[in-house]
C-alpha cells in the first residue's frame, strides 16, 4: 500500500488534473468547415434549432467535429449560438469554436482604447495608426496590456458561458493583417504589416538589447527599413533586408536570398510576439477554462500552406516554386513561424491547410510542414478544399494517396455544405468515395 501511495503521488505530480483532462484526438478525426450562427438567419447564418437540425442530423461521419463560428458576440448572438450548440451535443458532434474573423469583432467585448490600436508604416517610412476598410482602428494583436483586457472579456462573456458545450479551438489562418496588395509569388512587404505600435517598439528595444543586436558598433532602438529614403524619427536604415519581392516557377527556394542581421533578428522577434502574445494565450486561455471539461480535445491551428511555410526553413533542394498558382512560402513575413509554433505548450495539433490541386508541388509543401510540426501527434492536412466546385474523383485518388503518405492525425474538409444533396456542387458519387477512404484510412492507422 505504502509503495501503490508513493506511485499515485508521483503521476499525479508529473501528470496534474488540468493537464490530463484532454481528450485525446482519434486517429484520422475529421472537422468540417463551417457551421456560422447569428441572431438572425441571414448573411449566410444560421440561428434556429430547425436550421441546425438540418444540419447535425445529417452529418453521417464518426469521430468528427465541426468549425463553429458566432459571427457577432451581442447577447441575442450568443443566445442563438448557444441553442444551436445544443442541437449539435444531441447528435454527438463536437464543436470547435473558430477564431476566425474574430480580430474583426473584438469591439463587441468593448470600445478599443487608443492605446490599443495597431501601427503600420507608410513606404516612405512615416509610420501611422492601422485602421480597417470603415475606419475603425485595428487591434494590436502584439500588444500585451490590449490582450490583456481583451481575454478577460472574452473569457468572461463568452468561453465560460460555453464551457462544457464546446470540444476544442481552431485557429483558422490566424496571421498578421496585411494592408499592401497581394499575389501568390509577390512577397508581403515588411512596412504593411501591423507591427509599428509604441508597444510594439518597447518590445523591440527590449529584445534587441537581450539579443545585443547591433549595425555599425551600435545597438539597434529604432524599427529597421531596408531603404535610406524610408529613415525617419522611429526607423533607421539596416541593410541585409533580402527577401525577393517576387518569386518565378522553377526557383528553388534553398536558393532564395533569406534575410540577415538585423532583419534575421527582426522577423524572429515578430513571430515570437505574434505566436506568443496572439495565439499562445488565447490558446492558453481557452484551454485553462476548459480544463475540467472531460469533452475538451485541445486547439488546432490550421494554416494556410503558402501563408505560413517559411521559405527561410525549406531544406529540400527540389522543391521549387509551382509553375501552378506560383505558390511562395512566406510564413516568417506574415508573422508565422511554424517550427516555433509546433513548440508552443498550448498548441495540441497544428494543420497544413492546402489548395488544390495536388500536382501544385503539394507534396512537397506538405512534406516540409510536417517536417517543422516534427510531431505526428500533432500534424493534420486539408487536402480536401473545394470552394465552388464539385468533389473530383482523379484528384480524390491523389488526395488519399497523400493521405497514406503522410498520416495525419487531424483531417479537415471545407465547405461544409457541399456534403448535402441539395447543394449546387455536391456529389453523391465523391461522397461515397470519401466515405469510404475515410474509414479504409482509419483502419490502416490503427
Amino acid at each position: 500500500m505504502h509503495k501503490l501511495f508513493l506511485i499515485s503521488m508521483m503521476v499525479f505530480l508529473l501528470f496534474p488534473i488540468e493537464c490530463i483532462a484532454k481528450m485525446k484526438l482519434p486517429e484520422g478525426y475529421l472537422i468540417l468547415v463551417v457551421v456560422e450562427t447569428y441572431g438572425e438567419s441571414k448573411f449566410g447564418a444560421i440561428s434556429t434549432g430547425q436550421e441546425a437540425e438540418k444540419i447535425f442530423s445529417r452529418i453521417k461521419y464518426k469521430n468528427c467535429g465541426v468549425a463553429f463560428i458566432s459571427l457577432y458576440y451581442n447577447e441575442n448572438d450568443l443566445n442563438a449560438h448557444y441553442y444551436i450548440a445544443r442541437v449539435a451535443q444531441e447528435h454527438g458532434i463536437h464543436l470547435w469554436i473558430s477564431s476566425f474573423s474574430i480580430l474583426d469583432k473584438i469591439e463587441a467585448f468593448g470600445k478599443i482604447k487608443p492605446e490599443y490600436q495597431a501601427y503600420i508604416m507608410q513606404r516612405d517610412g512615416r509610420i501611422i495608426p492601422a485602421t480597417l476598410k470603415d475606419n475603425r482602428p485595428l487591434f494590436d494583436v502584439l500588444n500585451e496590456d490590449a490582450l490583456t483586457w481583451f481575454l478577460h472579456e472574452y473569457k468572461t462573456r463568452f468561453l465560460k458561458r460555453f464551457k462544457g458545450v464546446l470540444n476544442g479551438y481552431f485557429f483558422d489562418e490566424d496571421v498578421l493583417t496585411y494592408f499592401g496588395e497581394w499575389k501568390n509569388e509577390k512577397r508581403y512587404d515588411y512596412w504593411n504589416n501591423p507591427t509599428y505600435s509604441p508597444t510594439v517598439l518597447k518590445k523591440w528595444q527590449e529584445y534587441t538589447m537581450k539579443h545585443n543586436v547591433r549595425h555599425n558598433g551600435k545597438l539597434i532602438d529604432k524599427f529597421p527599413v531596408h531603404d535610406p529614403n524610408m529613415v525617419s524619427e522611429l526607423t533607421e536604415y539596416c541593410p541585409g533586408y533580402n527577401v525577393p519581392a517576387q518569386i518565378m516557377p522553377g526557383q528553388k527556394f534553398v536558393d532564395l536570398p533569406k534575410a540577415e542581421g538585423v532583419w534575421k533578428h527582426w522577423f524572429d522577434f515578430i513571430c515570437e510576439l505574434f505566436t506568443n502574445n496572439w495565439i499562445g494565450r488565447i490558446a492558453e486561455v481557452v484551454n485553462e477554462v476548459n480544463k475540467d471539461n472531460p469533452q475538451w480535445y485541445g486547439t488546432a491551428y490550421i494554416g494556410l500552406h503558402h501563408w505560413t511555410l517559411p521559405y527561410e526553413k525549406i531544406i529540400d533542394k527540389e522543391f521549387t516554386v509551382p509553375s501552378i498558382h506560383w505558390w511562395g512560402a512566406w510564413g516568417r513575413q506574415r508573422g508565422i513561424d511554424i517550427e516555433l509554433l509546433a513548440q508552443h505548450p498550448e498548441i495540441d495539433y497544428i494543420v497544413c491547410e492546402t489548395y488544390p490541386p495536388i500536382e501544385a508541388n503539394l507534396d512537397y509543401f506538405i512534406r516540409e510542414y510536417k517536417r517543422l510540426v516534427n510531431s505526428d501527434m500533432k500534424f493534420g492536412l486539408m487536402l480536401h478544399r473545394d470552394d465552388n466546385w464539385q468533389l473530383n474523383l482523379e484528384e480524390e485518388k491523389r488526395r488519399w494517396e497523400m493521405i497514406k503518405k503522410y498520416r495525419p492525425r487531424l483531417l479537415v474538409q471545407f465547405p461544409l455544405k457541399s456534403i448535402f444533396e441539395e447543394n449546387r456542387y455536391y456529389s453523391e458519387e465523391g461522397e461515397k468515395y470519401f466515405l469510404q477512404e475515410l474509414n479504409n484510412y482509419r483502419k490502416s492507422i490503427r
